[in-house]
């Protein structure tokens, strides 16, 4: 979240900011208006509190008064305080000044990079593909679970493996703690991190009856949710972490060729970065997470482009956003197959991280970023170097884990 005082000092700013991210920009007001009621209750309760402590033991009638007085005043600073806090969390972060302001449809692209493939042959949906393959079921996958769940089996199900160990190398070289994490958070964690949309009805996440629980939609939460309520030492910056999880969307308002195949599912698996780091570093680290994307779709040979957000696309947390877009030969077009976004220290305020600098504490910067994506990562592997007569070559670097050059046609 943002501080409340830099709210009140720079009210027109925020107000302007979170209309350009397209959230509801008379939150502002509502919040500031709140927030004169909280002070003045806070004032009133101090005042009586005040007040009793200077009463003599003679004073009973008087103490009994202010007694029931504080009880009313206390009750009526609760609720406050409960609208304060719901309306602050409705506050997005502020997108960084070199971000242009913009609806989704005018995200910048930054580079290109790599060739288009070219097939002299009619070119496969990674669907299609797949049941050549007999790597991915999707009718048994409805039959046990529900529309949008499915089967990697045979090569595919090694294929997922090999991208996880891929990456879970990669990353440990650089200095990221490789984590296996829950797939389940408390909310905290959830709205902490910055997942509550514009509505309820675009939250796209799964709930656990009873329970104060939530299926993961990404690492992120989990991974940033492990140093909740803690403090760093300065010299334990940047931490860093690779993360391995599944992940639950529910996906609703998914329509046309996004329902095909594996491009929009409820179920996948995904790895992503986490990085803990001081304000003053993160800009820098951004780049490096970026860089760490490109390498690692570079290796793989995945022709792909680099997407700048504008505000409009940036949601809740972040405050500069790149997606990595891969180019997908079924659709003749680049779909977006991982992002990295700077949080500023905005998840670490909701969730309170921080880091002790010469005896006194500040709030850390977040940082994440998508290695791979079990599904979309697939179906840019199996559509890029799909063969004639159906096979799929492996690009080289995952050759050692698959212990093989090819997923041959069944």
């Amino acid at each position: 979240m943002l501080d409340i005082n830099f709210i009140r000092d720079n009210k027109d700013k925020v107000i302007k900011a979170t209309k350009s991210k397209g959230f509801d920009e008379t939150v502002i007001e509502r919040l500031l208006t709140v927030d004169v009621e909280r002070r003045k209750v806070l004032q009133e309760v101090e005042g009586i509190r005040s007040e009793r402590n200077k009463l003599t033991k003679d004073d009973i009638e008087k103490g009994r008064e202010l007694k029931t007085k504080l009880k009313g005043v206390e009750e009526n600073q609760k609720q406050i305080e409960l609208d304060f806090n719901e309306l602050m969390y409705k506050v997005p972060n502020l997108a960084a000044d070199d971000v242009k302001v913009g609806t989704p449809e005018e995200n910048e692209i930054v580079k290109t990079v790599g060739e288009i493939p070219k097939f002299d042959f009619p070119v496969r949906d990674h669907l299609d593909i797949g049941k050549l393959t007999d790597s991915i079921d999707f009718e048994r996958g409805a039959k046990v679970a529900q529309s949008g769940f499915y089967y990697f089996k045979n090569d595919l199900a090694l294929l997922e493996l090999a991208l996880a160990q891929y990456a879970f190398e990669k990353l440990s070289k650089k200095g990221f703690t490789p984590v296996i994490t829950p797939n389940v958070a408390k909310e905290r964690n959830i709205v902490g991190c910055g997942f509550q949309a514009r509505s309820d009805k675009e939250r796209q996440i799964y709930s656990l009856e009873n329970e104060d629980l939530d299926l993961i939609a990404t690492a992120e939460i989990t991974l940033v949710g492990m140093h909740t309520d803690e403090t760093f030492e300065e010299k334990d910056l940047p931490k860093k972490y690779v993360g391995y999880s599944s992940c639950y969307r529910k996906e609703i308002g998914s329509y046309g060729k996004d329902v095909r195949g594996i491009l929009r599912v409820h179920e996948f698996k995904k790895v992503e970065m986490v990085v803990f780091c001081k304000p003053e570093d993160s800009d820098k680290i951004h780049e490096e997470l970026l860089a760490i994307e490109e390498e690692i779709y570079q290796e793989l040979g995945i022709p792909y482009q680099v997407v700048k957000m504008v505000t409009g696309d940036l949601g809740n947390a972040a405050s500069r956003k790149y997606d990595l877009e891969a180019w997908m030969p079924s659709q003749n077009k680049y779909r977006e197959i991982t992002s990295t976004s700077n949080t500023t220290d905005f998840q670490a305020r909701r969730l309170n991280i921080k880091f002790k600098r010469e005896g006194k504490n500040e709030f850390v910067h977040t940082l994440n970023g998508t290695i791979t994506t079990t599904s979309r990562t697939i179906i840019a592997i199996l559509e890029n170097f799909q063969q004639k007569d159906g096979s799929v070559a492996i690009p080289k670097v995952l050759q050692k884990w698959m212990g093989k050059e090819k997923i041959q046609i069944r």
